[in-house]
């Protein structure tokens, strides 16, 4: 009889602690939930339009980027772009800022929930035929690239042309300079994306636009109504609409 108490009494105890040890887990799950939540409300009560965030890259980085998009044209790196009208009229490009929010959930202060973005910038302008074709263009540093940090990547290059050019293009990469470091990427009216561009500028106060990346991925195209932050999304059958950039930041 007393060993069963015993047992029964053991029993309890580990229950007990164990649902005190959830609870301690709760409570600071729901805290940090909190805490984010704060951080984020006070992040887009400082995202204005005139805000010091929202500035373009500066000129050196700009003429870097388009000197590369004129290497990509020189090389004829569009021409399997079917419709696609390259270069672009100077006098109507034009820069947008471009903001980023980490991925980590944890983040709570308010300051590292919305930060400048230095590796990734977007652009538009018109070419000839007058239509407007909107780019993004990333940066990548590759100067400690090696096969051995990216070993698949070499195998496949080694297994397709040989081990020659495999050992080339790890060169090349490693030793990319000024404009070769950027990749770009063009949205023309043949793509998809192209209309949510034209939704922004359409819906917005002033017809400007900026961009928001999470860790230079996902970029969304966010504009502002009435002063208030938005971002374009698809709605109920892939129309394009707009909700609070808020509730993007709180997914």
């Amino acid at each position: 009889m007393k060993s069963t108490y015993l047992l029964f009494f053991s029993f309890v105890q580990l229950v007990l602690f164990s649902c005190s040890e959830q609870g301690v887990y709760v409570n600071n799950v729901s805290n940090q939930v909190i805490q984010k939540d704060i951080a984020i409300t006070r992040a887009i009560s400082n995202l204005t339009p005139n805000c010091s965030l929202l500035i373009e890259i500066d000129e050196n980085a700009q003429d870097t980027v388009l000197e590369r998009l004129k290497l990509n044209i020189a090389r004829d790196w569009y021409n399997h772009r079917k419709g696609l009208s390259l270069p672009l009229i100077d006098s109507t490009i034009k820069f947008v800022p471009v903001i980023d929010t980490p991925s980590l959930p944890s983040i709570t202060d308010s300051d590292k929930i919305l930060m400048p973005q230095k590796d990734f910038a977007s652009f538009y302008g018109q070419n000839e035929k007058g239509e407007t074709l909107y780019f993004y263009a990333l940066y990548t540093d590759r100067s400690n690239f090696t096969k051995e940090t990216n070993p698949r990547m070499y195998r496949d290059q080694v297994e397709m042309f040989g081990q020659e050019y495999a050992d080339r293009v790890i060169e090349k990469l490693r030793n990319a300079k000024g404009p070769e470091r950027w990749e770009i990427i063009v949205v023309s009216p043949q793509d998809p994306g192209h209309k949510k561009f034209e939704y922004a500028r359409e819906h917005s106060d002033d017809g400007s636009f900026f961009i928001l990346t999470r860790g230079r991925t996902y970029p969304r195209v966010c504009f502002f109504v009435n002063n208030k932050p938005y971002y374009c999304c698809e709605m109920q059958q892939h129309e394009l609409g707009m909700r609070p950039l808020e509730d993007y930041l709180r997914r």
